[in-house]
């Protein structure tokens, strides 16, 4: 049937080694390190509160127009 070879993790040495060596993960897994991560997290945050604070000015101003209209 399968067989399972070494080439997948199931042979004798597969008990004993380390499997975070063969996982793929979109983050890099266990032992990423990014270039230049501290530059792009900032770049990213600057993206997040460029869009928010216009979007929260324009909530606060349609919250005062709206209770105005109600009273």
């Amino acid at each position: 049937m399968g067989g399972g070879g070494a080439e997948h993790g199931h042979g004798a040495e597969g008990a004993h080694s380390d499997f975070r060596a063969k996982v793929w993960s979109m983050s890099g897994g266990p032992n990423c390190r990014p270039k230049h991560w501290r530059r792009n997290t900032a770049i990213a945050m600057f993206g997040v509160f460029l869009i928010c604070i216009p979007i929260a000015m324009k909530s606060a101003e349609l919250e005062v127009s709206l209770l105005i209209l109600l009273i």
